[in-house]
């Protein structure tokens, strides 16, 4: 089975303050302020990859409003994008797994570490959970496992429809709770599926000119 790479790239900001509701928003806040308030260096995010993303951005969104942030997706691009990064006090570097199995990759990654940690600048990083590479350079893997790392918990139920409400609230849209419950009875409870029953949702209603209702949802499930 081939496994593809969500895009979760958010056409909104989202920050911690809109994702407070969640169950284990405090505690994976917590954790990483007690990351930055140490000396430790690295950093590394792991977890479900669609929550594991958003909880990554809210980071990165609430740290650039006072510091001067970088965030770079591995994901389209070359690991030429790791260079020259001194300038910045946060490097975020999302699917940096993605460069595993390539050598150049791999040793790009793994001055920008040396890098980083020599220039005081913190290095965060975002495993992604659908790509499995192994490390071929050995420096680079004893680096990788000697960091903190950050387990997104999973979502439970009422996660879930949090995150269905912050995610039709970004696009100006409201929603009962007797729809919601709707949802999480007659829907698939996956992450991913009920992302994209938003985004259909969030079609519809603009091309209806409706509100969200039971009809409509059943519409789409």
């Amino acid at each position: 089975m081939i496994q593809t790479t969500l895009d979760l790239s958010l056409s909104y900001k989202i920050h911690f303050d809109d994702i407070k509701s969640l169950s284990f928003c405090e505690e994976v806040r917590n954790k990483s302020n007690d990351f930055l308030s140490t000396d430790n260096h690295c950093l590394i995010f792991k977890g479900d990859e669609l929550i594991n993303s958003y909880i990554f951005q809210a980071l990165y969104n609430d740290l650039e409003k006072n510091s001067k942030c970088i965030f770079i997706s591995m994901r389209d691009n070359k690991s030429e994008v790791l260079k020259n990064l001194d300038n910045f006090s946060h490097i975020f570097i999302d699917s940096y797994n993605e460069c595993f199995e390539n050598k150049i990759s791999e040793i790009d990654l793994f001055n920008l570490y040396n890098s980083s940690k020599i220039n005081n600048s913190r290095l965060i990083m975002r495993e992604n959970s659908l790509i499995q590479k192994n490390i071929l350079l050995p420096d680079l893997k004893s680096r990788i496992n000697s960091n903190i790392e950050l387990v997104i918990p999973r979502l439970t139920d009422k996660d879930k429809k949090h995150i269905i409400e912050i995610e039709l609230i970004k696009r100006g849209l409201s929603i009962k709770e007797k729809n919601l419950d709707f949802i999480m009875n007659h829907s698939s409870r996956n992450l991913e599926t009920l992302q994209i029953l938003v985004n259909k949702l969030d079609k519809l209603t603009m091309e209806r000119k409706q509100n969200i209702s039971i009809p409509l949802i059943k519409e789409l499930i």
